[in-house]
């Protein structure tokens, strides 16, 4: 892995014909806000680009979509040059099939990759980097990318910009709210992001059965004033009952973490039998990143998750072990 600058980046970049933008399972604003507005800037350089992503475009996300977005390698063209990874630390999470294609066709052959990450613990040792782990997004990083090629930047590609600040500091709620979030959304606003757009569909509170499904998994609340925790479990048949999706209980883990009390916010999410996703936030109390990797997880200080296969009670009995011992 070499650590490269912006200009390096740049200069590797307009070289390229064919680019291939790969982002994390289950993606968020900040994922996708950075893959799309990386894919309209390379369109508008006359560079082609194809977006990946082993899941669909969430709902609360599809005012963002592009044409080129892929769930099937089968449909990636034969020459692309190069593969930019961006919003994750370890090619698992890009999904075991873009893992296993990355690995074949760019890794053994030698090709160029790219990664750009806010995200700490980067397990990715191939290719070029730029990591910048006090960014509040990805998103950020990417515009500090393409201000390099001195450019005009569309009101698309603002606006899915400011999609990656907003969505990644909970409008400006979370700590990695810091000066450069407040400075690039100026910016961004200045070249036309259109805040309405985002705020109606990022904000917007959906359908009755979200509801329903958001009561039932706060009815698993359990708070351990000890490790200050507040933590909240969703069963596959919590889904079935109310006929909602996953994306139908984003931002759990996070709103657990404004009441008196909770210093972390846990969300347990079951995506198979005796398997199950877990994502942490906190502001400030510990260093999720540290307590996610003991569980082969990561992510950063503030927002991190992991994977867990086993009984949901033992699961419960380690987090809470090991939080009361930190």
């Amino acid at each position: 892995m070499i650590k490269s600058n912006l200009s390096e980046l740049t200069k590797l970049i307009e070289k390229k014909k064919k680019v291939l933008i790969v982002s994390h399972y289950s993606p968020d604003g900040d994922a996708l806000g950075s893959s799309f507005a990386l894919y309209n800037f390379l369109k508008s350089i006359n560079i082609d680009s194809y977006v990946y992503n082993q899941d669909p475009v969430p709902e609360y996300l599809s005012f963002l979509s592009i044409n080129d977005f892929t769930n099937t390698i089968d449909l990636l063209p034969k020459d692309l040059d190069l593969v930019i990874v961006l919003d994750l630390n370890d090619l698992e999470r890009a999904g075991k099939d873009m893992m296993a294609y990355i690995k074949n066709e760019f890794i053994q052959k030698d090709k160029d990759l790219i990664v750009i990450d806010h995200h700490e613990n980067n397990k990715i040792d191939y290719g070029n980097s730029f990591i910048d782990t006090n960014a509040c997004s990805t998103g950020v990083i990417l515009y500090r990318l393409i201000k390099e090629f001195n450019t005009e930047i569309s009101p698309e590609i603002a606006t899915c910009l400011m999609t990656t600040i907003i969505t990644d500091t909970s409008s400006y709620k979370n700590s990695n709210s810091n000066a450069e979030s407040f400075s690039s959304s100026a910016g961004l606003v200045e070249l036309g992001a259109d805040l309405n757009l985002i705020n109606e569909n990022i904000f917007k509170l959906g359908e009755i059965k979200k509801l329903k499904l958001r009561n039932m998994i706060y009815s698993t609340l359990l708070v351990d004033e000890e490790a200050k925790l507040g933590l909240c479990v969703a069963e596959h048949s919590f889904y079935k009952e109310t006929k909602t999706s996953k994306e139908d209980s984003e931002g759990i883990a996070n709103s657990l973490i404004f009441y008196n009390g909770i210093e972390i916010g846990a969300f347990i999410r079951e995506i198979d039998k005796d398997e199950w996703k877990i994502s942490l936030r906190t502001n400030n109390f510990i260093d999720l990143s540290v307590f996610a990797n003991s569980f082969g997880g990561g992510g950063h200080k503030n927002a991190s998750g992991f994977i867990y296969k086993g009984k949901i009670n033992n699961l419960i009995d380690e987090i809470l072990m090991k939080l009361r011992n930190e």
